[in-house]
């Protein structure tokens, strides 16, 4: 594990010097090419999850850097609402700010794949009384491929982490620690312009002892065994 962690640390060091790299370079007075973007963004979220544990949405505010077309960076923090299910005896409704998080991410289109690579931590400020958080420092190295068919998208993602990670499409109950490879593969079908559909498959591969912790009860290490949709 410790060599895991060794090998993150220096990830993520090389990504925040070409970071730093690309921010010396923007401010030289360098012309912007034509689609290149750049500057603070801030964007406000609302999502959820519902299934036979219970039913969770956050607010997730987001504030960041783009740098340019290929490197970024953003901090964020969400309020988490959770409401368990009827049917769980010993769990109780929560609710509160989730761990504060930052992450450095990497972009390239090419003419056969999209390619974004990013590196996030989260910092173990949300209650573990409550089972929003870990107690512990989590990190998340997930990379994404991608190719457009006209409205058609498959993507395939590949991470190492130690904690199980949420996506866009699906929010857990619980909260995790223990190194973990995870996989997701799956298609998005663009209806309009702003209207698109998804479906995907994800499987979890645990490294070793995994310790869960849910809402409003806890339990002891466990083995976790592969996860798929």
């Amino acid at each position: 594990m410790m060599k895991v962690e060794t090998r993150l640390l220096a990830i993520l060091s090389c990504l925040c010097f070409l970071a730093v790299a690309a921010a010396a370079e923007a401010g030289s007075g360098a012309v912007k090419t034509a689609g290149e973007e750049k500057g603070f963004t801030l964007t406000e979220t609302y999502e959820g999850s519902g299934n036979s544990d219970g039913f969770i949405t956050d607010i997730n505010s987001t504030a960041g850097y783009v740098f340019n077309r290929h490197f970024s960076v953003n901090m964020g923090v969400p309020y988490l609402f959770i409401s368990p299910s009827s049917s769980k005896t010993g769990t109780t409704s929560a609710s509160g700010f989730g761990n504060p998080s930052i992450s450095l991410k990497y972009s390239a289109k090419g003419p056969l794949l999209d390619f974004t690579t990013g590196l996030s931590g989260a910092f173990p400020v949300a209650s573990t009384a409550k089972g929003l958080s870990t107690g512990r420092v989590t990190f998340d190295w997930d990379n994404h491929f991608a190719h457009g068919f006209d409205r058609l998208t498959p993507f395939l993602d590949v991470g190492v982490a130690n904690s199980v990670p949420d996506t866009r499409f699906l929010h857990r109950s619980y909260t995790s620690l223990g190194t973990l490879a995870h996989f997701e593969g799956g298609t998005e079908l663009d209806l309009t312009d702003r209207c698109s559909v998804s479906a995907s498959g994800y499987y979890i591969l645990p490294g070793g002892h995994n310790r869960f912790s849910f809402v409003g009860r806890k339990v002891p290490p466990v083995q976790l065994k592969g996860a798929r949709a």
